[in-house]
């Protein structure tokens, strides 16, 4: 299969998704979040969303504004979608959900459970790295929470995780080193994704299986 990957990022590759993709035989696209096309978006097999510092709802962007009625098309389409943190936000907001921050500015930062899920393969622990919390659209489900933040959501041939199943140990640590000083305990989160990134290897590919198979492919 020929899967699109959107890069909205630098700091928030495909990591271990996109390993585990190629893995699998898939031939993958990677483009960034600035450059996708409206038929790139359309026309490709499955799209795969990834993270981003940016918020959604900062569409003073223009790559930002541009992104969501392409996302918009897709979903009304029904064409296999997969959208992680950022990914799974844009989403959302193009389903006519909404995305804002944090009511008591929360910012969650590292190793998270899943405090609500009937879904085996969506319970944690995962990465985590938002401020940003989700409403989602009417017509989606709800299939994971935690701490009263939604973390799973699905739609018609589409899957959207709050979360960040993709993320290696060494794209945590990035991610740690540019948080504002003192937000992030470096030392015990490199302890903690030595324990849990190997220990979550067969978790981590059911989920990647399963993200698929809700995404209809």
């Amino acid at each position: 299969m020929k899967i699109l990957l959107i890069r909205n990022s630098e700091t928030a590759p495909e990591g271990a998704f996109g390993e585990w993709l190629a893995a699998q035989g898939h031939a993958l696209e990677v483009v960034r979040g600035e450059d996708v096309t409206p038929e790139q978006m359309m026309a490709a097999e499955l799209v795969v969303m990834f993270g981003s510092p940016r918020a959604v709802y900062q569409t003073e962007i223009p790559w930002i504004a541009a992104q969501r009625p392409m996302v918009a098309a897709r979903l009304v389409a029904q064409r296999p979608t997969i959208g992680i943190c950022f990914g799974a936000q844009m989403m959302a907001a193009a389903a006519g959900g909404s995305v804002q921050r944090h009511p008591d500015g929360s910012f969650y930062r590292g190793w998270r459970g899943i405090d609500d899920t009937a879904e085996p393969a969506f319970a944690g622990p995962w990465p985590r790295w938002h401020g940003d919390v989700i409403t989602p659209p009417p017509q989606a489900e709800v299939i994971a929470r935690d701490a009263g933040t939604v973390q799973a959501f699905r739609l018609p041939k589409a899957i959207a995780v709050q979360f960040h199943p993709e993320a290696t140990p060494e794209i945590m640590q990035n991610w740690a080193s540019l948080s504002p000083p003192g937000a992030v305990d470096e030392a015990a989160l490199a302890e903690d994704s030595a324990r849990l990134f190997p220990a979550r290897t067969e978790a981590r590919e059911a989920l990647f299986a399963a993200l698929l198979r809700e995404a209809g492919v």
